[in-house]
């Protein structure tokens, strides 16, 4: 017996089927062989969703016979036209991912659908390994940021007890010894602060604001990072009287500066100039507040617009292997962004690069009461 196919909206598109298992007689043979040994299946539903055609590929990502799944109901698909993805439950096998696309067809004069059905497991599968291995990176870029944040803290310390030896031979006054000691008590205090990096991916970490004295954080931070960062980089200091005190957690901005300070660093080669300045600015017209502005300058390379456009970005360094995680710019900007600041890049290739840190001078104020 043979039937006609006929897809909608064809000009003089016509293809006969053959019922019978063994023989499908489609004419012109071009198209039954097209038919036939495409990789992916074809079904003819009916409007009832009884199967009225199969090729082999449709037979084997069902897992069934083909004479078997004739006269099968499977339902009427409900998306047409566009393609879906849907699960194939197949008897001895695994579930098969299989992407559908339907399309409306004549079949002896009515209405059917025709599916196109393309096995789209192995390319799910190969997808799944390959996010589970740039989990894997991205948790050994993790630990390698940590560790690289740590490593930096203990330059810190070291310096400190070098300095408080250097006092100590040269017979210098307790007072300014117990000043070390507390500044490098201090600094300790920044090791539980690196740990609210790993909160960054996972949730928001937990800020402690306090109220600080920014001018006087940052001349004590500046006291221990020059041994730290080397003999090859001067660090200067442009402070503005005016700037005052500010609430913000102390030890997340100490770990911020250490992260601008070590890039700074590094993009200098360890040599040249780190300047860090204070001001106060307008806080737009739209608010009548002032934002205390903290600017980290250096005279490195400096960066060009691509880089620039993904420097906050987590993982992201244009340094090479084993220097550089590229975690350091992303806590800057998650701890500013929490502390309900703004952080803007200055630089171009060959003119070094200025951070500039704007940070709320007061909080938020709350909700005034109804009626007022």
């Amino acid at each position: 017996m043979t039937n006609n196919l006929t897809r909608t909206g064809s000009a003089g598109e016509r293809l006969e089927i053959d019922d019978g298992d063994s023989h499908f007689g489609l004419a012109p043979s071009s198209i039954r062989l097209l038919v036939e040994n495409t990789a992916d299946g074809i079904l003819l539903v009916d409007p009832d969703g009884a199967v009225l055609y199969a090729n082999a590929a449709a037979a084997r990502i069902f897992g069934r016979r083909r004479r078997d799944l004739l006269d099968v109901s499977l339902g009427r698909p409900i998306v047409e036209g566009e393609a879906t993805e849907i699960t194939v439950r197949r008897p001895n096998l695994s579930p098969a991912a299989v992407e559908l696309r339907v399309v409306e067809v004549e079949w002896n004069g009515e209405h059917a659908l025709l599916a196109n059905l393309r096995d789209v497991s192995l390319q799910r599968a190969n997808e799944q390994r390959l996010r589970e291995l740039q989990k894997l990176e991205a948790l050994g870029k993790l630990a390698a940021s940590i560790a690289h944040d740590f490593r930096n803290l203990i330059m810190v310390v070291q310096a400190g007890l070098r300095l408080i030896g250097s006092k100590i031979r040269e017979g210098g006054p307790p007072e300014d010894v117990a000043i070390l000691i507390q500044e490098i008590m201090q600094r300790t205090h920044n090791a539980e602060a690196l740990t609210g990096q790993l909160l960054t991916f996972s949730r928001k970490q937990v800020l402690s604001p306090k109220l600080v004295d920014i001018n006087e954080r940052i001349l004590s931070m500046a006291s221990i990072l020059g041994p730290t960062l080397g003999r090859g980089i001067s660090i200067r200091t442009e402070l503005d009287d005016n700037v005052g005190t500010l609430e913000i957690d102390s030890d997340q901005l100490d770990v911020a500066l250490l992260n601008l300070a070590v890039n700074a660093r590094d993009a200098m080669d360890g040599r040249g100039t780190l300047s860090i300045a204070t001001g106060v600015v307008a806080g737009g017209a739209a608010s009548s507040s002032h934002l205390i502005r903290i600017t980290v300058t250096d005279t490195g390379v400096g960066m060009d617009a691509q880089t620039k456009a993904r420097a906050f970005e987590p993982f992201f360094t244009t340094k090479g292997d084993g220097k550089g995680t590229g975690l350091g710019l992303s806590q800057v900007y998650g701890f500013v962004a929490q502390s309900g600041g703004q952080v803007r890049i200055d630089s171009e290739p060959g003119a070094g690069t200025r951070v500039n840190l704007l940070l709320p001078r007061n909080p938020p104020d709350p909700d005034p009461p109804a009626g007022e």
